[in-house]
């Protein structure tokens, strides 16, 4: 029995780094389940790129949407002679733009939800797989996964 259960948990443990580095490899299919995720519980907060065409869609006024951009900035930036940090203006031409903490857009040309791929991110993958967009081969390895544990249950109640 300890024997099926060391194989059953390093099985689950292949798993999770499959997963992980399916998400590594595929970066769209990556941008996809965490909108998702964010979607059902918040995960990237603040970070979430939004496309450029639907600014006019958060805003009452274009006013409004002039003052957010106006105290926002580029994702771009360059450091002065005395070592400080400057951004570019917010860029319109952008693909995409997501809100800095103080609630003002910052432009940028692709998404980077790079930071957060992680063991936290894959747990909330597994955890909440029923309710999101996944890709095929996700799927079949969380199938996997719960089959697994119901297999390790089982063995530690006999």
């Amino acid at each position: 029995m300890n024997n099926t259960l060391e194989k059953l948990e390093g099985r689950a443990r292949e798993i999770h780094t499959e997963i992980y580095n399916y998400f590594d490899e595929n970066e769209d299919d990556f941008n996809k389940a965490i909108e998702d995720l964010d979607s059902y519980d918040g995960h990237i907060y603040d970070n979430r790129c939004y496309d450029m065409e639907e600014l006019d869609e958060f805003y009452n006024s274009p006013l409004e949407a002039m003052e957010r951009a106006f105290y926002g900035h580029d994702e771009n930036y360059y450091t002065d002679s005395t070592g400080n940090t400057i951004y570019c203006p917010f860029n319109p031409n952008r693909a995409y733009f997501y809100y800095n903490g103080c609630g003002n857009l910052v432009s940028c040309s692709e998404k980077d939800y790079s930071a957060y791929l992680d063991n936290y991110f894959v747990d909330k993958v597994i955890d909440n797989a029923s309710g999101l967009w996944l890709p095929d081969e996700i799927e079949e390895l969380i199938r996997e996964l719960y089959e697994i544990n119901v297999e390790i249950t089982r063995l530690l109640n006999n």
